[in-house]
C-alpha cells in the first residue's frame, strides 16, 4: 500500500474544507483563502485558520 504525503494529506483536508463551503452555498473570502494556501504549505494548521477566522469576524458577547 502506498503513504501519501504530509502535503498531499494537508492539500485533501483543505479540499473538503472548501468542498464544505460549497456546499453550504457560501464562498471563502480572501482571508479564508490565504489561511488555507497556508495549510497546504504547512504553515499552519486547519484548526488554527478556524480559531483566527472565529477571531477575525465573531463578535463576543457578553451574558
Amino acid at each position: 500500500m502506498k503513504k501519501i504525503s504530509k502535503q498531499v494529506a494537508r492539500s485533501k483536508t483543505v479540499e473538503n474544507v472548501l468542498a464544505s463551503l460549497r456546499i453550504e452555498k457560501l464562498v471563502p473570502g480572501d482571508y479564508v483563502i490565504k489561511g488555507m494556501n497556508a495549510c497546504v504549505s504547512g504553515k499552519n494548521t486547519t484548526a488554527n485558520v478556524l480559531q483566527e477566522v472565529i477571531r477575525h469576524h465573531v463578535t463576543i458577547r457578553w451574558g
